[in-house]
């Protein structure tokens, strides 16, 4: 929980930093086995995604097309 605590802070602080997906306007910093998806706007950041990264990545898929 610390080490997610710390990489939202940190998405929070510099959202730009972690790498762009193929998705738009969603970044994704990754944190071990897992991975925080995330869209930037001019108010806020919206964690759309925390992902396993050992699921099957269909389901990945699918979650991210839906949140568009």
């Amino acid at each position: 929980m610390k080490l997610v605590s710390e990489r939202t802070k940190q998405i929070a602080n510099k959202p730009l930093i972690y790498k762009a997906t193929d998705f738009k306007d969603t970044r994704v910093a990754s944190l071990r086995n897992f991975s925080i998806y995330y869209k930037v706007t001019d108010k806020e950041v919206i964690i759309t995604a925390f992902w396993d990264n050992r699921q099957d990545p269909k389901k990945l898929l699918k979650i991210l097309e839906n949140k568009k």
